[in-house]
């Protein structure tokens, strides 16, 4: 805690010798006093020094950040009432509606089903996260549940309602302005009238509030009344003059009274027992209709007044005031001078943040505690900003204008000197002495006390900034005015004239009292009786920037000395730089102080506000170069009403109190670190609205869209009001994100293409200070197909792609067995030319021939040898003729028809099978005639099994099978013998053998294929397949006209 010091007193009868005056003993202040103004009168550069006390008793204005929300920025006018849901919604009743307000966003909640009319003048949210609220003159309740506002049954209230409140037991309580009845309760679904037959006397009615332990307490214009929890009629508590009363409740319970006379409690503790005897009320505006008082948790007494503002008592003493000044003085008021919205406030209300909002006629305003106290007497700045220093005893000394001010640990500003020309620097002697230079004066204070001067500073240049090295020289810095060092009592210009490479203006004195300057805008330099090396500065520095330097203490960092300039902030560790640059850390804009903490932690201010970064933040920040800070910020949100400024480039020291000042353009401020004021609340999330071209959802968890309506736009509310611009949101559409999307401060999320499916778009986030959620917001989105979209349109595409598949195998098996018919045919052609060739020449040649050998046998002598001889060969002729004959029947395939059956029984015939071999045939499906090519491959390929089987297999059974399938015909021939090796089948064969694979080349050519499966000792199994488009002989007519078209193409 912060607590008051009295102010320091300056010896004005030791400044006044000092100006050439002697006033030898003067009798009182007075006459001191008559004689420094004679002295600032008659000596135009001597500073006068006068005792005066800043004002520093906080106020609405300088304890808190205030922002309003007017018809420009989207919030109604007239708010009569405010409330904030289960949900953290901030629910407003006004002249214009029912509004919620997420911290960013006015959203007008109207009502679904018949007309109403009116507007609401009261809102209340219940604890099961109902919000009520009513409409004056059609006399209805609504009630907003489930993402709409639909009216309550009718209930007995014809006036205007006041105020609603809820009970601990979940009771709703209306006030109306109705003289006869002015109380409704709402409990277990009914509603009770409460008027005169309750104990309430028939006159108009005027606030009530509900006790912690259920107590009501009603305040009429004669008395005060109560009505204990489950009590039927009111008693009379506390009577007083016939005016306006409203009513409040302090942290402690007590039960104040706002009227005519002030504010007072009525009530001890918890609302029992008497208060204690009160001295004076504290003189709060009296109530008008409108208005209603409100304790803070803070405990302080806020009062919305119908003309005047907002009021405020900070934590009024139950006693009262001690006397009727102090009554007038504690009450601090903010209208529209300070910033209020208007002057007519309706109604006051602390969220669950610590927030205080006021209802005005114009708009919303909002009162935070603020981190930055500014301190009001502080009000005349630096032209440049004002020069700080922190003395070593705690002590810190503020220049501004034409005052400048000391402030001891603990303690407030005190005004002790005070001049006509603007004070330019302000240093600390190794012997705890404060220098001040006023343009070309120096004059040194010890303890409070003026003890002396110096002789003037050899330039008229505005010195830049000044300090002490180890042997107790006085350095100042005057850019172009040069560089000089005051050794005793004689001034010394050093390093000679200003150029542009030596144009001095920033300096400190390092832990060991070396002096380090800035050289020029390139350079650093440590100075003494000569200039050491250069130290080239980290950051481009543009003429005449002077730059910020710092050197902490040893034991508080490592660092030597610290650099800020326009694009960060550097500190020097054992000659290299260490650097922050504005990449990392935005804020890190034009650094113009820097301090290090008893704790480790680092303070600068620049123009991105007062940037903290804890010890560990720090380190990690300057160690490694691309690691980004967290930083802790506090600019206007946090009570910062200027940008921070300090012409000398020190804006920023620690007194011994703990606090840090800050220099700004407005004005000196302070912070206490700690006492930041932090927001330890998790925000809650909600899904706002789900919106397409045509439909609206509100507070939904579960949308169907429009069949088609792929682009939704998603309204979401992260609902930490104290300062909504920094929370840090972040959204995933499931289903369509791969990744978390950062919302960069957006409240919406855009989706213009969802394809058809189930989505869940889900929110986390994280308030000002970082404190996350612990519960994620989501809402399941549904997206339909239309029919061109849905799984029946894909379905019937897949078939059409199948028939189209389909029919092109088809078409393609068409072409092949057309080509492997034609090739069929053409062989069949070719065979039936050799036939008739073979048969016209070659037979018939070896007919005649035998003729006429016949002829010459018959001329020879029977039985002679030659005779026999040649009756021999002619017997051998007669047999060649009938193999020709039967070489040529097979040619022309027409021996055994087409019949497939007959084709199998003459193979298996000549096969020449063991008489003990049993083969049967097996027909299945409809037999149908077989193209002649195609029926001679199947029997030679037949024989051959048949063959073999005889041959090599030891069967004592066959079985061959016929399948007159649609699309295959199908021969299978199998029998019980001891099987093949697997290997030969792998191989195709034995080596030198050839049958298998003549086997598999016959049923090829007709485009078809051989299987052949066996197991040693299980038999063999020879299958042959032949599509039924190349095996299936076709109609008469149609071979006919396929011969005549290949008979045609043959000869051409």
């Amino acid at each position: 805690m912060i607590h008051a010091a009295q102010p320091m007193a300056p010896n004005l009868a030791s400044a006044s010798k000092r100006t050439g005056v002697v006033s030898g003993d003067l009798a009182d202040r007075c006459s001191i006093a008559r004689l420094a103004l004679v002295l600032c009168l008659s000596t135009f550069l001597a500073p006068c020094f006068s005792t005066i006390a800043a004002s520093t008793t906080p106020t609405i204005a300088t304890a808190y950040t205030h922002q309003k929300w007017n018809r420009e920025r989207g919030a109604p006018k007239q708010i009569f009432g405010i409330a904030q849901g289960k949900d953290g919604y901030l629910w407003l009743a006004s002249g214009e509606g029912l509004y919620r307000f997420d911290g960013v966003r006015f959203d007008r909640i109207q009502p679904s089903g018949p007309a109403i009319h009116g507007a609401p003048s009261a809102v209340l949210a219940t604890r099961n996260g109902d919000v009520w609220t009513n409409y004056d003159q059609s006399h209805r309740f609504a009630i907003y549940r489930g993402g709409r506002l639909t009216l309550a049954p009718p209930a007995p209230v014809t006036h205007r309602v006041v105020k609603m409140a809820e009970a601990p037991d979940g009771t709703i309580w209306v006030l109306n302005d109705g003289e006869d009845d002015p109380l409704l309760r709402l409990k277990d679904g009914r509603w009770t009238v409460y008027g005169s037959r309750q104990g309430i006397p028939v006159d108009n009615p005027f606030d009530l509030v509900i006790a912690q332990d259920g107590t009501l307490w009603l305040s009429h214009g004669l008395a005060v009344f109560r009505l204990p929890p489950g009590g039927t009629r009111f008693e009379r508590y506390f009577s007083r003059d016939n005016s306006i009363a409203r009513l409040a409740i302090d942290p402690a319970g007590r039960i104040w009274i706002s009227e005519t006379f002030g504010s007072y409690p009525i009530t001890g503790p918890n609302g029992r027992g008497a208060p204690p005897p009160l001295r004076h009320a504290y003189q709060t505006d009296r109530p008008q209709i409108r208005g209603f008082s409100l304790f803070d948790r803070a405990g302080n007494l806020w009062m919305a007044t119908e003309y005047r503002g907002v009021q405020r008592v900070a934590k009024p003493d139950p006693r009262g005031a001690p006397n009727p000044e102090a009554a007038a003085a504690a009450i601090e008021s903010f209208t529209t001078r300070e910033g209020l919205s208007s002057d007519v406030t309706e109604r006051a209300f602390q969220d669950r943040e610590g927030n205080v909002w006021i209802g005005t006629e114009k708009g919303l305003d909002k009162f935070r505690p603020a981190t930055v106290t500014n301190e009001p007497g502080l009000n005349d700045p630096h032209v440049f900003g004002d020069q700080l220093l922190a003395a070593r005893d705690g002590t810190v000394f503020i220049l501004q204008s034409r005052t400048v001010y000391s402030v001891a640990s603990n303690g407030n500003p005190t005004a002790f000197l005070t001049t006509r020309v603007k004070p330019t620097t302000v240093c600390e002697a190794p012997n705890g002495d404060i220098w001040i230079a006023v343009h070309t004066r120096i004059s040194i204070w010890r303890n409070g006390r003026n003890i002396g001067s110096r002789p003037d500073i050899p330039t008229d240049i505005t010195v830049y900034d000044c300090a002490f090295d180890a042997a107790g020289n006085y350095w100042i810095s005057a850019a172009r005015g040069g560089l000089f060092r005051l050794r005793g009592q004689h001034w010394e210009r050093m390093f000679g004239e200003t150029s542009p490479q030596f144009r001095p203006r920033s300096m400190i004195a390092d832990a060991q009292g070396k002096i380090l300057i800035q050289w020029n805008n390139r350079e650093l330099r440590f100075v003494g009786d000569r200039p050491g090396p250069a130290i080239l500065h980290p950051f481009r520095i543009d003429d005449p920037e002077p730059v910020s330097l710092y050197a902490p203490p040893a034991v508080l960092s490592r660092a030597h000395f610290y650099a800020g300039g326009p694009d960060g902030v550097a500190r020097m560790i054992d000659g290299h730089w260490q650097i922050i640059r504005k990449d990392r850390l935005p804020q890190l804009i034009g650094v113009n102080g820097i301090i290090v903490t008893a704790n480790g932690d680092h303070w600068f201010t620049a123009s991105g506000g007062i940037i903290h970064l804890k010890k560990a933040e720090a380190e990690r920040a300057f160690a490694d170069p691309a690691y980004r800070p967290k930083a802790e910020i506090f600019d206007e949100d946090s009570g910062l009403k200027s940008l921070p400024h300090s012409r000398s480039r020190h804006a920023i020291v620690q007194g011994g109190d703990g606090r840090l000042w800050i220099a700004t353009q407005a004005g000196s401020v302070w912070i206490d670190p700690d006492n930041v004021v932090r927001n330890p609340h998790p925000p809650k999330l909600a899904i706002g609205m789900v919106r397409t071209d045509s439909q609206l959802y509100r507070d939904p968890t579960h949308v169907r869209l429009p069949a088609g309506q792929g682009k939704v736009e998603i309204d979401f509310a992260v609902l930490s009001l104290s300062n909504p611009g920094r929370v840090s949101a972040e959204y995933r559409m499931e289903g369509q994100d791969d990744r978390w999307i950062d919302s960069e401060g957006r409240r919406q999320a855009f989706y213009t293409n969802l394809p058809p499916g189930q989505y869940r778009f889900r929110l986390r986030a994280a308030n000002e200070d970082g404190v996350r959620s612990p519960d994620e917001a989501s809402v399941l989105i549904e997206v339909p197909p239309t029919f061109f979209q849905s799984i029946w349109f894909l379905f019937i595409l897949a078939l059409v792609a199948l028939g189209l598949l389909w029919a092109l195998l088809r078409l393609r098996s068409a072409q092949v067995a057309a080509q492997t018919r034609t090739s069929l045919e053409q062989r069949l052609i070719e065979r039936e030319r050799i036939a008739r060739d073979l048969h016209d020449t070659l037979l018939q040649g070896i007919q005649g021939l035998i003729f006429r050998i016949q002829a010459v046998a018959d001329r020879m002598t029977p039985g002679g040898d030659d005779r026999r001889l040649l009756d021999t060969a002619l017997d051998r002729a007669d047999e060649l003729v009938i193999r020709g004959r039967d070489s040529v029947r097979d040619l022309r395939m027409n021996g055994d028809g087409n019949d497939l059956r007959r084709v199998m029984q003459t193979a298996a015939d000549g096969a020449l099978l063991d008489e003990a071999i049993a083969v049967r045939f097996v027909e299945a499906g409809l037999p149908r005639p077989i193209h002649p090519l195609a029926l001679s491959e199947i029997k030679f390929i037949t024989g051959e099994a048949l063959f073999n089987i005889g041959r090599h297999a030891g069967a004592s059974a066959i079985e061959v099978a016929t399948t007159y399938g649609r699309r295959m015909l199908r021969l299978r021939i199998h029998d019980n013998g001891r099987g093949i090796d697997a290997d030969i089948i792998q191989k195709g064969g034995k080596d030198g053998h050839y049958g298998l694979l003549g086997m598999r080349e016959r049923a090829e050519a007709i485009g078809g294929r051989l299987i052949v499966r066996s197991e040693l000792g299980g038999g063999t199994e020879v299958i042959i397949e032949v599509p039924s488009k190349i095996a299936y002989e076709r109609s008469s007519r149609r071979t006919a006209l396929w011969r005549r078209i290949l008979a045609l193409r043959g000869r051409l």
